[in-house]
């Protein structure tokens, strides 16, 4: 284990400018954040004017004359959170705009991710003189070539890694559209897209924010205002169908996401498949009748269990198929499922430390995920056999991937002598805060609040302790848990530690982790939930 000690230089200079607490100072300060985005930061979440992103003047008129026209305008979405997200968005804005709109999104395992030549021919067959696609569109080099001969106008909205000139009407896209709006997911531009339309609609923030917490965005800019706003109008009602999975059937966030991500990839037969498939989740999140939304969520409910099923049967599967000599992990099997292969690469690349391939047998290849837990830059990795892909492309942490089966080998071979010139950390390395005891209290741990919400590109902070005496040690759930009482304020509980037989009272040891506040019976202590302990 290696800790890294922030440095708080800045602190009494961060909590005496903006008057905070000293705990707030000290995370603002080894954030390395400068004072202009801490006045952001700590202001009332406000978006930005969506006609100030680069590219938006251009979209909007095309939106315009397409209704003048009566143009009938698809839109090409995705089939994981943020793309099916970013497609309802966008339909819904469109309608009410005024405009004559379908959408489409293809079938993952017959299709494949991105905008298709097949989609692009039967676009044109049925009279759509305009596409726009959402959270795709910037690898679809033949189908913009061929939108182009067919006569039909291209609008490419998208997040994804661009590395390559391609034509099409216009592009709305975060590396372009200006710093304010540079960690937008694909529903986020969709988002900035409906409100330069209609202006807000709440429910659209909720969608963008459910988005861009399933795709894992940085929190800083323009995301965080929409998480932080889509989260209150959550609370307050808004976006029914969101609520009705959120109240009745998923308490956790994590739930809901997995079931937006999830359920519609699953390939399970007879209704419940024909009644929650990608297109017609779209439809859900559209839905205003509370019967038939409630009765859709009962079959996402359903399907989301079997999905739950089929997680644990193939992360064991894929456990027995880990090799420990190796650092990148590639597993295959013909048994897995392709709509749950990235889960499986997560939970593995977490548990093992190390970047996991997860693939399985499809029609024309192998498809799979990969996940790199921030060890390996994904959209470079693979930069000198991209010739020997079918398909590639996703984020810096998460990929997904498509090779014919003979090149299988190959694969493995370039992965093995790539990871020879690669060291991977053994010991798990945090960035720490520290702290002494007389530093804390229940109103300055109450006070990160202000700060809140914690996520990729702003983690919540880690705080070091050290060196405290315990006076009393606990097993908490037949031995699952462990609890160490340092105070009558204040307790330290590991969860999943089982390390009860290990560290006993009457022993100085140090500890890292989260602070919070519990409250039993209304009596308030403060917490620390334990990362590491020694």
């Amino acid at each position: 284990m290696e800790l890294h000690k922030l440095n708080v230089v800045r602190a009494n200079e961060i909590r005496d400018k903006f008057h905070l607490s000293s705990l707030c100072a000290k995370v603002l300060a080894s954030k390395d954040i400068q004072d202009d985005e801490i006045v952001k930061l700590l202001k009332e979440p406000e978006l930005e004017d969506p006609f100030e992103a680069e590219g938006m003047d251009v979209l909007i008129q095309r939106l315009y004359e397409a209704k003048l026209n009566k143009e009938k305008v698809l839109v090409c979405g995705d089939y994981d959170a943020d793309g099916i997200c970013a497609t309802a968005i966008m339909v819904d804005a469109l309608k009410i705009f005024g405009i004559s709109c379908g959408f489409y999104i293809p079938n993952r395992f017959k299709e494949g991710y991105g905008l298709q030549e097949s989609t692009v021919q039967s676009a044109k067959e049925k009279g759509y003189t305009l596409l726009i696609t959402v959270d795709n569109g910037v690898k679809a080099f033949d189908s913009l070539k061929l939108a182009k001969k067919l006569g039909i106008d291209v609008i490419v909205t998208d997040h994804h890694s661009m590395d390559e000139n391609f034509e099409c009407y216009c592009l709305l896209h975060p590396q372009k559209m200006g710093d304010d709006f540079s960690t937008l997911s694909g529903a986020g531009i969709a988002l900035e897209i409906s409100r330069a339309l209609i202006g807000e609609k709440k429910e659209h923030i909720v969608l963008a924010c459910v988005a861009i917490i399933a795709d894992v965005m940085p929190l800083r800019k323009e995301a965080r205002a929409i998480v932080q706003l889509g989260i209150r109008y959550l609370k307050q009602g808004y976006c029914v169908p969101i609520q009705m999975l959120a109240n009745e059937q998923y308490p956790k966030w994590d739930e809901i996401l997995i079931a937006f991500q999830v359920v519609p990839k699953l390939n399970v037969t007879g209704r419940l498949a024909d009644m929650v498939n990608v297109n017609n989740t779209v439809r859900y999140l559209l839905l205003t009748s509370a019967e038939e939304i409630q009765f859709v969520a009962m079959q996402i409910t359903k399907l989301n269990e079997k999905r739950k099923e089929m997680s644990k049967e193939m992360i064991e599967k894929a456990r027995s198929l880990i090799h420990d000599e190796y650092n990148f992990q590639l597993l295959f099997d013909d048994t897995f499922h392709e709509g749950i292969v990235g889960l499986v690469a997560g939970k593995l690349a977490e548990e093992y430390h190390k970047p996991i391939m997860v693939a399985t047998k499809s029609k024309n290849g192998f498809k799979g995920s990969i996940r790199s837990q921030g060890l390996l830059d994904l959209t470079t990795f693979f930069d000198e056999c991209k010739d020997e892909l079918d398909t590639y492309g996703g984020h810096k942490a998460a990929a997904g991937i498509g090779f014919q089966f003979d090149k299988k080998q190959f694969i493995q071979d370039y992965v093995n002598n790539k990871m020879e010139n690669i060291v991977l950390k053994d010991n798990e390395a945090y960035d720490v805060i520290h702290v002494g005891i007389d530093e804390l209290s229940i109103r300055e741990i109450e006070s990160l609040s202000i700060l809140a919400p914690f996520g990729e590109g702003f983690q919540e902070p880690l705080f070091l302790i050290e060196s405290h005496d315990m006076q009393e040690c606990k097993a908490l759930s037949k031995g699952a848990h462990t609890k160490w009482i340092l105070s009558d304020q204040l307790e330290a509980i590991q969860f999943n530690s089982r390390k009860y037989e290990t560290y006993y009272e009457n022993k100085k040891y140090s500890f890292v982790g989260n602070l919070r506040i519990s409250n039993f019976k209304g009596r308030k202590k403060m917490n620390i939930f334990v990362t590491e302990i020694f």
